[in-house]
């Protein structure tokens, strides 16, 4: 679907890679541009051919074990109406386990719950979605970032929910 691929281009380009003095004047994504650019995020659809909770489980199941060529990131969307943000934590929560022992992580953002760190809102609004990407690149970005003081002005408390979500 054309317009779900261009409103995760505008989300990347106009959010997520615009330096913030909330991130220490890093992007909300440092890397999200780059991989953009670089062709490394897959998009798919989710149309309303299947019942989508059993849907989600499955493309995750099929991308972490199949996983795409040449990508750093698997991004989902979906209609945010098909699925509550609670439904969706729970098909993550649920995929742990697996997601685990192949080495990836499953992050959530649905529209009807926010994501923001001080005046900087990062969900991407339009769709639901889940973003798949291998672990220890996560692991190894998120140490680059500690060093960068990028959570300075993260809550704890958010910030252990965003770290635990892997």
């Amino acid at each position: 679907m054309q317009s779900f691929k261009s409103s995760i281009d505008d989300w990347i380009q106009n959010v997520l890679s615009k330096p913030s003095k909330t991130f220490n004047n890093l992007p909300p994504c440092p890397y999200a541009k780059k991989a953009w650019q670089d062709n490394a995020v897959y998009t798919h659809w989710l149309d309303d051919s299947f019942e989508i909770n059993t849907w989600v489980r499955a493309e995750i199941e099929n991308y972490t074990y199949h996983w795409p060529k040449g990508k750093e990131v698997v991004i989902l969307g979906f209609d945010y109406d098909r699925i509550s943000p609670e439904q969706l934590s729970n098909i993550i929560d649920d995929t742990k386990p697996m997601l685990d022992e192949r080495g990836y992580v499953a992050l959530e953002d649905h529209p009807l719950e926010v994501e923001q760190v001080q005046d900087v809102k990062l969900n991407q609004g339009e769709y639901a979605l889940v973003l798949l990407q291998p672990k220890d690149k996560l692991e190894t970005a998120r140490e680059w970032l500690e060093k960068k003081n990028y959570y300075k002005n993260w809550t704890k408390e958010y910030k252990q929910e965003v770290q635990n979500r892997e």
